[in-house]
């Protein structure tokens, strides 16, 4: 019986240690368990933060290809779109008489480039006539004089002729000789024994060229856009073998003649009470300071009969402040000739050099170009078309009705000027009306929208953009003649800018300088519908008429357009004889 209870109690014991060490193991396993859960949650931290990291990661690049993407389709808009400046089919030119500013309505698009004309196979009613043009005859017929039958050989009786027009251009390179005579005295008498008959008039003493070739040599070089290198090979074409040197030299010394007249142009320009600006870059290969090529600056200001360029070697406030009279030190303009307060009217874009010296300037007033302010609404919906599309479409129609009304406001206020009667006064108010009825539209619109808080970035830029320069785009109200945007000044670069692509820009400081010359006085004459070749001409003619020299006093003043007589406006209108 004892053995028995022994035995029982030995059972037991091992059993107590068995659990005691299962527990063990237990404890040990959850203190593992423990650790792995302290470790994982760490693992678990760790990749929060890091998605953290990535989804701001993520949110940067895609605010990144929402910039790239809005800058690419900038881009391609300016690379294979048509600028706005184009789209104006026909409207007034730059001081015209129903008032016309350049172009009429920029906003119009499409709509209003194709409106009106015919496209296509017979379009046109019938051919310009060239009845002015020198004619060239040629009589045609067989050979031996006339036609006899194949067959018996009578000869066909004259029966009327067939005549065919064509336009023929004929491009010549030849040597103008000029004998002068020379005469003997026969006498006793006193004085010179020999004397020589005048001959025509030479601008440069001792140069190749007549005054017909540089009047072209400069229309080609500075208004066609040509390059050094083009002129030289299609004169070579044509048997002329000249070094570029050569027309370097005659460009400079023309240049030099047409000095004066462009100063005259400048001074011109200066006294306008409203103008066009722009400018863009220009390239000077060897400037004086040396250090390779450098970054000049063209300036255009166009006013209602001039239009000057001046070449600079910056883009600073000090090249506008110079030609329109700001003074440098408090920014005001300068008084009137008559000593009394001066104002002026300045087109232009939202470059920072205008908008300060509106800003700083009592008598200076900014019209921003509404062009501009499409544009940046266009390419907001380029920019994102799937959720800015409509809206960019809906503020381009805005924008259209604006142009719209502004061109009633234009044509009454036109009216009224010419004609006023209660008749017009009620059409001028009625198109003010108008006008600040589709003013007040955008105006509404755009605060809303700009208060909006799921607006897209690009969207928000436009807004942001037209908020800025609020002020100089609603001054148009007060100026009714003149245009909404600054296409007159873009249009009057467009052609030294084509001549910068094509020649690269001006090998000196020099020669760039007289570049501008050139397309002061070009575009000024183009202005007012004068044949350059004609023009050109005749200047050089009075140039060496004045032994070489420029034209002064009188004779000078006969040359500016808006100072010439209606003769010689007509002479110069004229292809050269």
């Amino acid at each position: 019986m004892l053995r028995c209870v022994t035995v029982v109690e030995s059972g037991a014991g091992a059993a107590a240690s068995g659990e005691v060490a299962e527990g063990a193991a237990l404890l040990a396993e959850n203190a593992w368990l423990r650790a792995r859960v302290a470790e994982l949650l760490t693992d678990i931290a760790g990749l929060v933060a890091r998605e953290a990291t990535r989804e701001a990661e993520v949110v940067e690049l895609r605010l990144q290809l929402e910039a790239l993407q809005a800058e690419l389709a900038t881009l391609r808009r300016m690379l294979f779109g048509r600028s706005s400046e184009r789209e104006c089919g026909g409207s007034p030119a730059v001081g015209s008489p129903d008032g016309g500013d350049g172009c009429g309505d920029g906003a119009r698009g499409e709509a209003a480039g194709s409106a009106g004309r015919r496209r296509g196979p017979g379009a046109r009613s019938g051919r310009r006539s060239y009845d002015h043009l020198s004619r060239d005859e040629v009589d045609c017929d067989f050979e031996g004089g006339g036609y006899g039958c194949l067959s018996c050989g009578q000869p066909f009786t004259p029966w009327g002729e067939h005549v065919v027009e064509q336009l023929d251009w004929l491009v010549t390179v030849r040597v103008r000789v000029s004998r002068r005579r020379r005469y003997r005295r026969g006498c006793r008498c006193g004085g010179s024994l020999t004397v020589t008959a005048p001959g025509p008039s030479k601008a440069i003493g001792k140069g190749l060229f007549t005054h017909r070739f540089l009047a072209m040599l400069i229309v080609e070089r500075y208004v066609a856009g040509r390059s050094q290198n083009s002129l030289v090979t299609g004169l070579a074409r044509h048997g002329a073998q000249l070094s570029p040197a050569t027309l370097t030299g005659a460009c400079a010394q023309v240049a030099g003649l047409l000095a004066p007249l462009a100063e005259q142009i400048v001074g011109r320009s200066r006294g306008s009470w409203h103008l066009h600006a722009d400018e863009t870059t220009w390239r000077v290969f060897t400037p004086t300071g040396g250090g390779g090529p450098a970054r000049w600056w063209l300036w255009v200001f166009l006013g209602p009969d001039s239009v000057c360029f001046v070449m600079d070697a910056t883009r600073s406030t000090a090249v506008l402040a110079e030609h329109v009279g700001l003074d440098p030190d408090s920014g005001q303009l300068t008084d009137d000739a008559d000593g009394g307060p001066r104002r002026l009217v300045l087109s232009s874009d939202f470059y920072t050099v205008y908008v300060s010296a509106g800003r700083r300037a009592d008598g200076l007033v900014n019209l921003y170009c509404w062009a501009h302010a499409r544009r940046y609404f266009v390419r907001a919906g380029d920019a994102n078309p799937a959720q800015l599309g409509i809206w960019a479409r809906q503020w381009v129609e805005r924008i259209r009705a604006l142009y719209t009304a502004h061109g009633e406001l234009a044509a009454a206020w036109h009216t009224a000027a010419a004609a006023p009667s209660p008749a017009t006064e009620k059409r001028l108010a009625a198109a003010y009306a108008g006008w600040d009825t589709a003013i007040t539209v955008i105006d509404t619109v755009r605060r809303e929208q700009t208060a909006s808080p799921g607006l897209q970035e690009p969207a928000r830029k436009a807004l942001a953009t037209l908020d800025r320069e609020w002020d100089g785009l609603v001054a148009h109200r007060d100026y009714p003649m003149i245009g909404m945007d600054n296409n007159p000044a873009e249009r009057a670069i467009r052609g030294p800018v084509v001549t910068r692509r094509n020649a690269g820009g001006s090998r000196t400081e020099d020669t760039a300088r007289h570049a501008a010359t050139i397309f002061t006085v070009t575009a000024t004459a183009a202005m007012h519908n004068l044949n350059l070749l004609t023009y050109l001409e005749n200047y050089l003619d009075a140039c060496g008429r004045a032994g070489g020299k420029p034209p002064t006093g009188a004779d000078l003043d006969r040359f500016l357009p808006w100072a010439a007589s209606p003769e010689d406006l007509t002479t110069w209108q004229q292809p050269p004889g």
